[in-house]
């Protein structure tokens, strides 16, 4: 029985890997769809160039319509955000020939006033979000990305592991140090703010 594109839109990501596998080309473009906003909103966070990281999503997608030796996978979406940082950290190492991913600005950008659109009716909310984002942007490049895959896209431990190529147990060792460095970082924001008041 043949399955039309549009029925297989609603199957699950796993579903189409498996017929990806068996050379099911027209699946690329239901995972494309799927995907394409993630994959472009990660990559940015990783390096701010829109058309560098429209070029390596494209590339990424060629080189899996290309592949003949493509694998099992337990979650469709961490190989695709683990194909494309890859694809970003050997796409700048080749334009910049020292470019590391460590020296490369892994940033959450949030203006002003889409926060305060968000706390209109609360400064106390407003300024904390504030202190957290400048707190957030003085962590080290893999904490900040730690961070965003965890609370911001939600991933399990396990698949923010295997996107930045570490084990699980440093995954979760990587967000706690975060998250103790910005309890930290806005703790000591306070008591210079009650110094300053004091004056």
């Amino acid at each position: 029985m043949i399955i039309n594109c549009k029925d297989r839109n609603n199957w699950t990501d796993e579903s189409l890997w498996e017929l990806l596998l068996k050379r099911d080309i027209e699946i690329l473009e239901i995972l494309y769809r799927r995907h394409y906003d993630l994959l472009l909103n990660y990559g940015l966070k990783i390096y701010p160039d829109k058309e560098l990281v429209k070029d390596c999503i494209q590339d990424l997608f060629v080189k899996l319509h290309l592949s003949r030796k493509l694998s099992n996978t337990q979650c469709v979406k961490t190989y695709l955000l683990k194909a494309l940082r890859n694809l970003l950290v050997d796409k700048l190492s080749s334009i910049k020939e020292t470019e590391d991913i460590e020296k490369v600005s892994f940033n959450l950008t949030i203006d002003n006033s889409a926060l305060s659109a968000l706390f209109q009716k609360n400064d106390e909310e407003l300024n904390l979000s504030k202190q957290l984002l400048k707190a957030y942007h003085q962590l080290p490049v893999n904490q900040r990305e730690a961070i965003y895959l965890r609370y911001i896209k939600g991933l399990p431990y396990k698949e923010i592991a295997e996107i930045l190529d570490i084990a699980p147990q440093s995954s979760i060792n990587l967000v706690q140090r975060a998250l103790t460095k910005l309890r930290s970082i806005m703790q000591l924001e306070k008591i210079i703010l009650i110094f300053l008041i004091a004056r």
